[in-house]
Formats: structure tokens, C-alpha cells, sequence
């Protein structure tokens, strides 16, 4: 567990990093770069909106996980984050471990970097629609590539990417239509979709 916090904590400062550097370069100042990446107070529409969200996101996975052999032998891979905690088994250490995984080292990292930076810039560039939609893809992209060195299954691959792109499309709304920049909304969504896939997947089924 103590690897994990040392590895989530040094992926949240290495997802920091880049965005830390565009803005001290620009502004030749770091007052301001909360803000500037969306690590403020939210709302509470954008809360409880965000909590209903991470079902929507989570659903798909399990549903396919339950009823496909091809998906559930995926899934159930050591080399995957799931077959990883089912290798651990059910106890106070795997749980703790899913947790930091689940809230820190994959959620809150990647909400820093691709909705407080990624997304956020090319709004400012694009326009709403399509820097949303660009950031969404790009987000989906990554994931559908991470899972390529584990299984060339066409189906699973199509579901990685699109569950992914809407989770981030969504985030984005969540954030910059509801709670005015805040990328709170987009972590609670991502984090708690994480924590329903990984428990259910990694230790239920």
C-alpha cells in the first residue's frame, strides 16, 4: 500500500508538472494556478449530478462483464487493475490499495491534467463544443491504447473508447456549465465509477 501512495502521489505531481509549467511560463507568476486548473470550491448540483454520473459511466463495463466470456476473461487479466485486486483478494490491504488507485492515482490525476488542463485549453481555443469533443476523444484514444497490450478484441477495444469519451464529455459539462470551471464534479464522477468498476469487478464477481 505504501508503493501505491508513493506512486499516486508522484503521478498527481507528474500530471501537475506540465500544466504548472505552461502557466508559470506564461504569467511568469504561479498566484492563481488552482484556479487556472479548476481545483476550487464546486457546487452541489454539480455534486449530486456528478454522483448519479458515475453510474452511467460504470454500468456498461459490469453489464458486459457479467454477460460476456470474452469481456470477463479481459478483465479478470492479471496484467489489467481489476485481475490485479482478484490476484490480492478481499482484505483491509487490497481495499485500502483500490481506493488510492481508484481516487488518487488514476481519477484525480487524470482529471488534473485532461479536464483542468487539456480540456480547459482547448475550450479557450476551440470553442465549448469542440474542444469538449476533442478532449473527449483524445481521453478515450489513451485509454482504448493502454488496454491494446492486453487484448486486440475489437468489441472491448470499441467499449474502452467510447465509455471513457463520454465519462470525459460529461465531466467537462459537469464542470464548466455547472460549476463554473470546478473539476471537483469530473473527479467525484471518475473517482467513484473506478471504485464501483474495481470492487465489483475485482472482488465480487
Amino acid at each position: 500500500m505504501v508503493n501505491e501512495l508513493i506512486g499516486a502521489t508522484l503521478q498527481i505531481l507528474v500530471f501537475t508538472l506540465i500544466p504548472f509549467l505552461v502557466y508559470t511560463i506564461k504569467n511568469k507568476s504561479t498566484t492563481g494556478f488552482f484556479e487556472y486548473i479548476g481545483l476550487k470550491r464546486s457546487t452541489k448540483k454539480a455534486n449530486y449530478l456528478a454522483v448519479f454520473a458515475c453510474l452511467i459511466f460504470a454500468t456498461p463495463v459490469l453489464l458486459l462483464t457479467l454477460t460476456s466470456v470474452d469481456f470477463k476473461e479481459i478483465m479478470f487479466d492479471p496484467a489489467s487493475i481489476t485481475g490485479k485486486f482478484r490476484q490480492m483478494g478481499f482484505g483491509m490491504y487490497s481495499v485500502s490499495t483500490l481506493l488510492i488507485v481508484a481516487l488518487f492515482k488514476t481519477s484525480f490525476a487524470e482529471e488534473i491534467l485532461f479536464r483542468g488542463f487539456v480540456a480547459k485549453r482547448l475550450i479557450s481555443v476551440m470553442g465549448y463544443q469542440k474542444g469538449n469533443m476533442l478532449q473527449a476523444t483524445l481521453f478515450g484514444i489513451i485509454h482504448t491504447a493502454l488496454f491494446a497490450s492486453i487484448t486486440s478484441n475489437a468489441f472491448f477495444l470499441l467499449v474502452i473508447f467510447i465509455v471513457p469519451s463520454i465519462g470525459a464529455y460529461v465531466s467537462v459539462y459537469l464542470n464548466e456549465k455547472l460549476a463554473s470551471g470546478s473539476i471537483v464534479p469530473g473527479w467525484i464522477s471518475h473517482g467513484l465509477a473506478n471504485v464501483l468498476a474495481y470492487s465489483i469487478v475485482g472482488f465480487i464477481i
